[in-house]
């Protein structure tokens, strides 16, 4: 990954702990313009960069970055942009490569580095990239991530059994309804994009929340409201991946 500011995250960088790995929280970011100048200036010092091993490069995500496609088993290998098992290792039932993992509805195969024949069941996944595009396991399936950002926002399809009264000899019918959510991308929350859930997203920025309570009860449901708080959240809080 290139193109973008560096953000080095050590043992002195304030940062979230995700299954034991960690991915830079926004309190961190806070100082990133500062930081910026300051590694500016030392690259200019010493043209030979050197960094602790433990030390991680993250960059600011930006549009086409290119995400290594394969399957996440967790946030964890999503979020550090290393699949759990890689596109290109992976098998459908037949021993056929997986070209399109969206095609794929049963279970998949891949071949460890010792040549061990290992099966992953798809209700396990956390979710996939394909083609640079994120798909998340929601509802009745992977659904993509349409906004991209330390909030994103995805939509998916859920099915569920209703009781129709109306229906002839009485009985249930299957009913599917549209749901929008949000994903904390410090922690892999699933937020409800409504407005109790942006107020809740928004408690890492006190002036943002602060300004969206200052709203009417009204205005803070509408939807352009929503999207409006959310885009501008990402922009004061850049999602960072590892370079």
């Amino acid at each position: 990954m290139s193109g973008a500011a560096p953000f080095l995250i050590g043992a002195k960088h304030a940062a979230a702990r995700v299954n034991g790995s960690l991915v830079p929280s926004r309190s961190a970011f806070r100082t990133f313009s500062c930081f910026v100048l300051h590694a500016a200036l030392f690259s200019f010092l010493a043209p030979t960069p050197c960094r602790a091993q433990t030390d991680t490069l993250w960059v600011p995500y930006t549009a086409g970055m290119p995400l290594r496609e394969g399957v996440y088993l967790d946030f964890r290998s999503f979020r550090l942009n290393t699949p759990s098992v890689p596109l290109s290792r992976i098998t459908d039932d037949q021993g056929i490569a997986v070209s399109d993992l969206r095609t794929v509805l049963s279970r998949l195969h891949y071949r460890t580095e010792s040549g061990v024949l290992e099966t992953i069941r798809i209700d396990r996944v956390w979710g996939f990239c394909q083609r640079g595009v994120v798909y998340v396991a929601a509802g009745n399936g992977f659904y993509r991530i349409g906004l991209m950002g330390s909030l994103a926002h995805m939509s998916y399809e859920q099915s569920y059994r209703d009781w129709d009264p109306y229906l002839y000899g009485a009985g249930t019918v299957t009913r599917t309804v549209l749901i929008q959510q949000l994903i904390d991308m410090e922690n892999g929350q699933a937020i409800p994009f409504n407005a109790a859930g942006m107020r809740n997203a928004l408690a890492t920025d006190p002036r943002m929340q602060e300004e969206f309570d200052a709203l009417p009860k009204k205005q803070r449901n509408r939807e352009e409201t929503l999207f409006r708080f959310l885009r501008l959240f990402n922009e004061r809080h850049p999602l960072l991946f590892p370079e």
